[in-house]
């Protein structure tokens, strides 16, 4: 059996690639022939972004409510801060972007392995940093108090996307997809998935409104935040190049300027490697040298993880559960779901959703596929898309996905093998 999964998983999954890819080459080159890139919906008031910000910050304060009891509920902790010390900075990269924070990048040992940290982009503890200096409140407060308005601006950019181009309905549902999503949980830990998620729909929200400069600086942003952020310039030549197609004028020296922001942030990531080790990819030699971690394919990544999965299901079976299990039916359900919806995604939406599963999943060494996931916004655009017109359906699996957050959630919270 698992030898015909082995085959038959990589294989869906590799189809699934293939059939997105060619729809989002003919939506791109042809878009006369597809509707694809049609809005849906009417102009977006700014009035109307109340009410989704106040669904995040409410789900979002009693996420971490439910984080603070269960801190102060698990052991004996002299203080609130040793607590939550003990309970979110110990298992997982929260530790190294507060090491960051405190000390900054450097070939030496201000701290435990800091020479290694360059592997983590510099934009969360830059902020962290930041509001540290001008409040003199703990980072390790900050840490997790940051991430509620900057949830609140990634939701708000999800409805403000989804809104213009396929009406109220299909945002709210969205939303609603995106807050009950297994991986939901690290929106509201001290990690980096609100802040990505924040500055990528606001992009492409200012990109499909033309504010170039606006544009420039979130792709630049996000380039500093994480790996992916590289990718929106590919979606920013993506949506260009339709439009060129489509028969409107040919981008100014704004528009490329826009397309040009993410991959300038990245830049200076290698600038920031180059200036600390002389090696603009030294990032890459570390995460080798010290965790086996280079790119590959997510093909290999899923007969991997299955054979892993066996391995462990005896002696290890959390790490079967939570890091083999949740990485193949992510990737699988990542790519079935943008093939079935790329027929109603924008082209430069699915291009970009490929690539950046192409990136995350390909690891040789995956451990936080549902943490990678989690922050694409085209997956739930996707589902929201394929569940239009269909309430029942919508109920079921947006009740499916809150059981597996919850499981999730509290499998994070007890130090189970998630990263």
């Amino acid at each position: 059996m698992l030898e015909v999964l082995r085959v038959v998983l990589p294989l869906a999954a590799a189809l699934c690639f293939v059939w997105g890819a060619w729809r989002c080459a003919v939506g791109t080159l042809f878009p006369a022939i597809t509707t694809a890139t049609e809005p849906g919906g009417s102009p977006l008031e700014a009035r109307e972004l109340w009410r989704p910000a106040l669904l995040c910050l409410a789900v979002g304060a009693a996420a971490q409510l439910l984080f603070v009891a269960w801190a102060c509920g698990s052991g004996r902790y002299a203080t609130l801060l040793d607590a939550l010390d003990a309970q979110f900075y110990g298992n997982t990269d929260a530790r190294h972007y507060l090491d960051l924070a405190q000390y900054g990048y450097g070939a030496g040992e201000a701290f435990p392995e800091q020479y290694l940290m360059i592997v983590f982009f510099p934009l969360f503890p830059w902020l962290l940093r930041a509001l540290h200096l001008l409040s003199g409140q703990d980072l390790r407060i900050l840490a997790l108090v940051i991430q509620l308005p900057l949830f609140c601006a990634a939701g708000t950019g999800l409805f403000a996307l989804v809104r213009s181009r396929y009406g109220k309905a299909t945002a709210w549902r969205a939303l609603g997809l995106l807050l009950v999503s297994p991986a939901a949980v690290f929106f509201w830990a001290p990690m980096t998935e609100s802040l990505f998620l924040a500055l990528t729909v606001w992009y492409v929200w200012c990109l499909q409104r033309r504010y170039w400069a606006r544009a420039a600086l979130l792709g630049m942003l996000a380039g500093l935040t994480r790996a992916p952020g590289g990718v929106l310039a590919g979606l920013a030549f993506l949506e260009l190049l339709r439009c060129w197609r489509a028969g409107e004028r040919r981008p100014g020296a704004g528009a490329l300027a826009a397309m040009v922001g993410p991959a300038v942030g990245l830049g200076l990531y290698f600038g920031l490697n180059q200036a600390i080790y002389g090696r603009w990819n030294q990032y890459s030699v570390y995460q080798w040298e010290h965790w086996g971690q280079k790119l590959g394919l997510f093909t290999e990544t899923i007969r991997y993880h299955l054979s892993y999965l066996v391995l462990w299901w005896q002696d290890n079976r959390p790490a079967a559960l939570w890091i083999c299990l949740t990485a193949v039916v992510c990737i699988v359900c990542s790519f079935a779901l943008l093939a079935a919806a790329a027929r109603r995604l924008p082209p430069s939406w699915l291009g970009y959703g490929l690539a950046y599963l192409l990136v995350t999943m390909g690891a040789t060494w995956l451990l936080s596929a549902p943490r990678y996931a989690v922050a694409l916004f085209c997956l739930p655009v996707a589902a929201a898309v394929l569940l239009q017109g269909h309430p029942r359906l919508t109920r079921l699996v947006g009740s499916l996905l809150l059981v597996g957050s919850v499981a999730y959630t509290l499998a994070y919270l007890m130090h189970q093998s998630i990263y």
